[in-house]
């Protein structure tokens, strides 16, 4: 006669539930660094925005040139009327 085999069923059981749980939280922890790395992309962004505003505004680059308005390509604040360049855009703001 063969050995009950009682055991097996709760164990398999056991590692599913825990193997569930270990996916759950890597998939919370993926989410979180996805999160993280969009708001530092973000940030990013505007600073390298601003770096490039300010060395824009640093060189004296303001020409005799007619303004330009919100939405028009430019490739410097002095270009705009508003003053701004989106430099990432290429656009007035």
């Amino acid at each position: 006669m063969g050995k009950p085999n009682s055991g097996k069923g709760q164990v398999s059981a056991e590692m599913i539930i825990l193997i569930a749980a270990v996916l759950a939280v890597a998939l919370i922890l993926v989410m979180q660094m996805q999160k993280t790395a969009d708001e530092g992309s973000k940030r990013l962004r505007t600073n390298a925005n601003s770096v490039l505003r300010e060395i824009n505004d640093t060189l004296g680059i303001a020409t005799s040139k007619e303004k330009k308005d919100a939405g028009e390509s430019c490739s410097k604040d002095a270009e705009c009327k508003s003053g701004t360049c989106n430099l990432w855009d290429g656009k007035c703001e």
